[in-house]
């Protein structure tokens, strides 16, 4: 899957669609913006009104404007007070003219402890319950795709599942897109075709999200063979007396419930969600006072929803160690071809894709090279001397002053294929190698081709003639 012979990867350079989101975009009557054809896709992330998500704000919104996501782009802020909002909502403004780009403000949502992953519950509800313009023009057809701000997008956002793929006798994982009749190329991954009763595409009733390793273990809680934290945990307190999560078995929990970002929810379904999930949260927090006490929250509201959730694997990575994320396509890559073609600021020909005009509706696959919708840049990721951790990412890296991160890709392939041939005999070593790499040439360059968008388009505004463009930056 991990090629540089696709024709969609045969784009000049590095560079977004011709608009900020849709080439057909337009305004409402309400200044709600329509965009393309197919349901509303709507992606949407929870921060709080620090500088440190900021930047991570406008990564998100280049990273869909970049991989051709066709719908609006939202930030619920947390938090803010008012000498914060101006310069947000004037920012934001000088990066898109068309209105795709938004922040929607929340009340902080944060539980006693300072546990801010409270926010999310609270802010997703506040914003679909109350935003202006409202988040879909027609609630029954839109899609809520929740993420993080530390997501960056590869692909666009649809609705699509199994819409449109096909299987092969000896591949029991991935489903296959080979509509135009000469290629054959991966597009969805689970953990066993033979166990899933996947869904055409998001809909009523039938979300989807990228599985995680929470497992079911809350679905023993108050059981004898409960593991030791879940042991005197009650899901009654959380959902009710005989409420649906109380009676959710542990391996339907594990196969339907143990999920996390990204979220894909149809809007009437995320909005009872979202609600279910705010109660339930500070239910969850007070009886596991941990990390992840939201996701767990997550997973019992949706549980008590009867929302089982398509469990997918190719919705993200993040996790050079991990499994049961979507790594299959790219651990058996030929070292040569993981960052091939890519530049300081143009990623590897194997993720490239430039949405053209009429390329996909949103209840379709897009087209273009096999690559996991997002990366998780939630951890720090080093190859050949250079590093990202977005812990050392300056907060003013959208600016005209500050410069362009440092990355050499080349360097990094000549340390790739070097260690192949020395780590013949040792895989694990060389997986690790590839996934890493993975993601230098994959964030390091759009990252700064972001910065070169946003240099272009907002240092002008602000009667700035030059910027700085040294490759200066390490993170």
């Amino acid at each position: 899957p991990l090629s540089t012979t696709s024709a969609a990867t045969k784009a000049v350079g590095f560079s977004a669609p011709a608009s900020s989101s849709s080439s057909s975009s337009s305004h409402g009557p309400h200044g709600e913006v329509s965009h393309g054809s197919g349901p509303e896709v709507h992606v949407v992330f929870s921060t709080d009104c620090g500088s440190y998500q900021h930047w991570q704000s406008i990564a998100v919104w280049y990273s869909a404007k970049y991989a051709g996501h066709v719908g609006a782009v939202t930030r619920i802020a947390s938090g803010c007070d008012e000498a914060k909002k101006a310069p947000i909502e004037k920012e934001y403004g000088e990066i898109d003219d068309t209105g795709s780009f938004r922040v929607h403000f929340a009340p902080k949502g944060e539980l006693k402890g300072n546990y801010k992953y409270s926010n999310k519950p609270s802010g997703l509800y506040h914003w679909l319950s109350t935003a202006r313009p409202p988040p879909f023009r027609d609630e029954r057809t839109g899609v809520v795709a929740l993420i993080d701000p530390d997501q960056m997008l590869l692909r666009p956002l649809t609705t699509a599942v199994a819409a449109g793929l096909t299987r092969k006798p000896t591949d029991r994982r991935s489903m296959y897109d080979e509509r135009d009749g000469t290629t054959s190329t991966p597009r969805i991954l689970v953990g066993n075709l033979d166990r899933e009763r996947l869904p055409l595409n998001v809909v009523e009733g039938r979300p989807a999200a990228q599985e995680y390793g929470i497992g079911g273990a809350w679905a023993n809680a108050g059981k004898p063979e409960a593991k030791k934290s879940w042991r005197t945990f009650s899901k009654a307190k959380v959902c009710g007396e005989g409420a649906p999560c109380t009676t959710t078995l542990a391996r339907e929990a594990d196969a339907h419930y143990s999920v996390g970002p990204p979220y894909l929810i149809q809007a009437t379904d995320a909005r009872k969600l979202a609600r279910a999930w705010l109660l339930a949260v500070p239910e969850v927090h007070e009886q596991y006072p941990y990390l992840l006490a939201e996701m767990y929250a997550y997973a019992m509201a949706a549980a008590n929803l009867s929302l089982p959730h398509a469990q997918l694997h190719n919705l993200m990575v993040s996790n050079v160690q991990a499994g049961g994320e979507g790594w299959d396509w790219i651990d058996t890559a030929d070292p040569a071809d993981v960052c091939k073609g890519a530049t300081l600021s143009t990623p590897p020909l194997s993720t490239r894709y430039r949405r053209r005009p009429g390329d996909f509706a949103n209840d379709e696959h897009p087209p273009g090279p096999a690559a996991p919708t997002v990366l998780h840049f939630c951890q720090s990721y080093r190859s050949a001397g250079f590093k990202f951790g977005k812990h050392s990412v300056p907060h003013d890296v959208f600016s005209c002053d500050q410069g362009l991160f440092d990355f050499d890709p080349d360097k990094v392939t000549e340390y790739l294929v070097e260690n192949a041939k020395r780590g013949a005999g040792n895989p694990q070593g060389n997986k690790a190698n590839i996934r890493n790499a993975y993601f230098l040439c994959n964030v390091i360059p759009r990252m700064n081709a972001f910065i070169l968008d946003y240099k272009q388009t907002v240092c002008p505004k602000r009667g700035k003639t030059t910027w700085n463009t040294k490759p200066t930056v390490k993170a």
